[in-house]
């Protein structure tokens, strides 16, 4: 089942700027693409590290810890060979931008990594 989860205040990410969350334990991100909002999995294949905290340039997010680069509309790695990040819908609701995740959350490999993608 899908379910709605509120990220932070709509006013506090603006254009070219990404917010963490975490939800069920596992860290999400949403980015502020030009006024159009993304959702993705917040963790970098590579070591973890929180792309929330990356550079955002368009709809790319380039890791700090090792400068792997996302595109946060597809989850594709652009610059490693390497399975794509899962993307969600987000959304600006009463003041406030929500990541619509599949509830409970289930985390596998094995999964269809942009089945809850949205678009």
């Amino acid at each position: 089942m899908k379910r709605w989860f509120k990220v932070c205040r709509a006013r506090d990410l603006p254009p070219g700027r990404a917010q963490s969350v975490s939800i069920g334990g596992q860290p999400f991100a949403v980015f502020n693409v030009n006024g159009e909002l993304r959702g993705m999995e917040a963790a970098c294949g590579h070591m973890k590290a929180n792309l929330a905290a990356g550079r955002v340039t368009g709809d790319v997010v380039e890791c700090a810890m090792h400068g792997w680069k996302y595109c946060v509309s597809s989850g594709e790695c652009l610059n490693q060979s390497t399975r794509p990040l899962r993307t969600f819908a987000a959304k600006t609701e009463d003041e406030h931008i929500w990541i619509e995740l599949n509830w409970p959350l289930i985390v596998s490999d094995d999964e269809d990594r942009n089945a809850d993608a949205s678009a």
